[in-house]
């Protein structure tokens, strides 16, 4: 299926959202991704194809990738995609698919993210906005510095939502398990979200065997590429 580029958004210094309005309707589940084809004959050795969570919400229609894109660095799927322009077409080849959905919104949800693993976050936050269900979740969000992705968005989710509870937690700090345990005060009933760069998400999982958490409670979402 095509997707046309109609906005390209400066996130953050290192961050850009891509969004694409697909030649027809796709539906999807909050949480899931899509495979994308970016034709390139110097494409590096991880080829043209690339799968990219949906950071927009299902009632947005449109395909929204966030991604961290360094002019010069990264690899070429990134340096193709940063150089589209508005009008611009991608393929998607597969999806949408993946499991890492909400599933209960009256059960209790404690989100971890580390960098561009807020993406999924993302949509499942706005959409159960937009639904007007309950946001009875703890978020912990990492990120290596200050400029933090969909932020003005998640203050403004937490003001309309008082059960939702956010914690920007930027570098040097760390979410650990002392974090964990100070800002979550159950640690057996609720579902526990880990997305993020695969270093982030396994020692996310360390954290939480160390906590005794049921593992049949934890879901996680690897970002590949980044460390």
């Amino acid at each position: 299926m095509k997707l046309k580029l109609t906005q390209k958004k400066q996130e953050t210094s290192d961050c850009i959202t891509f969004i694409f309005k697909p030649e027809q309707e796709i539906t999807w589940q909050a949480g899931q991704f899509l495979q994308y084809d970016l034709p390139d004959s110097k494409a590096d050795e991880r080829g043209e194809k690339r799968f990219f969570t949906i950071a927009s919400a299902p009632f947005e229609k449109n395909i929204q990738i966030t991604t961290r894109v360094v002019p010069g660095d990264g690899s070429s799927f990134k340096q193709d995609l940063q150089k589209l322009e508005v009008g611009a077409e991608i393929e998607s080849i597969s999806g949408p698919a993946g499991s890492f959905t909400l599933d209960d919104p009256e059960k209790n949800h404690v989100f971890l993210a580390g960098g561009i693993g807020i993406t999924p976050f993302r949509s499942i936050l706005l959409q159960l906005d937009h639904e007007q269900k309950p946001l009875k979740i703890i978020m912990l969000y990492a990120n290596r510095n200050s400029e933090v992705v969909f932020k003005d968005e998640f203050d403004q989710l937490a003001k309309n939502h008082p059960e939702l509870k956010i914690d920007y937690v930027i570098d040097p700090e760390r979410i650990d398990v002392e974090k964990i345990k100070s800002l979550v005060p159950d640690l057996q009933t609720p579902i526990f979200y880990l997305s993020g760069p695969k270093p982030f998400v396994d020692w996310m999982k360390s954290n939480l065997e160390q906590l005794n958490v049921p593992t049949d409670q934890i879901k996680t979402d690897y970002f590949p590429g980044y460390n």
